[in-house]
């Protein structure tokens, strides 16, 4: 028998629920065994939460969803759990303990996307394993999809995955990852993306010094007309796997937030600082972000300090874990 108590188990709850520590555990050792789909997908959430309160320990997350997900029949709880891994991994996840679950989280991706019965679950188990993989043989596999040599049973690519695919390949720093974006650029046909595409290519370069010019080109607001083209730079620059050579760019990003706010689209600042600050997890991000709040002035817009909040809010719980 079940022994947990979920208080949102029908999914109709709203509010901070905290479980108590017996379903805690319950739910850690045996959660793919409720049978209904809904409490399952109630009880990811509350974990989840759990998690970024520090009552689950993040690796203990990432193991559960290894179990769950070849038992999980729910395309949204599917979907949901890749999510929830995918996250668990890059930002709670020190790089050597991403190292040590890559063998056994690769595999399991790469069966649920043989398994997968539907376009869009395919390209949700597709999706996870590239923004995830580390090995050398997932990212062999990888490129030999992007150069057309292998094809994913059941799953078409369109040219918006190619080039995802290449950035990703890229941003790893994969043998000939200039050649790759050279022959990316080549293979587009679509203007639009193309454009955005050499746009974004210098921030993901290998050359340190081509992603320092970049950046620093969006100083000129005319830089920064095509926001979404901006953020997906950014989400490369500040990647992860190019963390430690950018983080010293985090303050800057900070100083250009008013100018952010004053020359682009309402939504812009937010996006601007939740790609910023995505892609690190370290004890000294989260102390850049924190002295540059304190520092504010009185006469700092309160909208956008509680913007820097929010977007810091999973990179101060990342970091509190060290």
């Amino acid at each position: 028998p079940a022994e947990f108590v979920l208080p949102n188990g029908a999914g109709l709850a709203y509010g901070e629920i905290h479980l108590d520590p017996a379903t805690l555990a319950w739910l850690i050792a045996n959660l793919p065994q409720i049978d209904d789909e809904l409490t399952r997908g109630s009880a990811w959430l509350s974990l989840w939460d759990a998690m970024l309160d520090g009552e689950a320990r993040p690796e203990a997350v990432v193991d559960l969803a290894l179990r769950a997900l070849p038992r999980e029949a729910n395309e949204l709880n599917v979907q949901r759990v890749l999510s929830y891994l995918t996250q668990a991994y890059w930002k709670f996840t020190p790089p050597a303990g991403r190292r040590d679950v890559a063998p056994r989280l690769e595999p399991v991706l790469r069966a649920g996307l043989q398994a997968a019965t539907s376009q869009s679950l395919k390209s949700a188990w597709f999706s996870a394993l590239r923004d995830t993989a580390q090995t050398p043989a997932t990212i062999d596999w990888l490129t030999r999809v992007w150069r057309q040599q292998e094809s994913v049973p059941g799953l078409t690519l369109s040219e918006t995955d190619y080039i995802r695919l290449a950035e990703e390949l890229a941003v790893r720093d994969v043998p000939d990852a200039d050649a790759i974006l050279t022959e990316q650029a080549r293979r587009t046909r679509n203007p639009d993306r193309k454009a955005q595409f050499e746009f974004v290519r210098p921030a993901i370069s290998v050359d340190p010094d081509l992603r320092d010019r970049w950046f620093a080109s969006l100083g000129d607001v005319a830089n920064r007309r095509h926001e979404a083209w901006v953020l997906e730079g950014l989400r490369y620059f500040h990647h992860p796997l190019r963390a430690e050579a950018s983080e010293r760019y985090i303050a800057r990003s900070l100083e250009m937030l008013r100018e952010i706010q004053r020359t682009g689209d309402i939504f812009f600042p937010k996006r601007w600082m939740d790609t910023t600050l995505n892609g690190y997890r370290t004890a000294s991000a989260a102390h850049t972000v924190r002295t540059f709040v304190e520092s504010l002035p009185r006469t700092y817009p309160d909208r956008l300090r509680r913007i820097i909040l929010s977007s810091a809010d999973d990179l101060f719980r990342a970091a509190h874990r060290q």
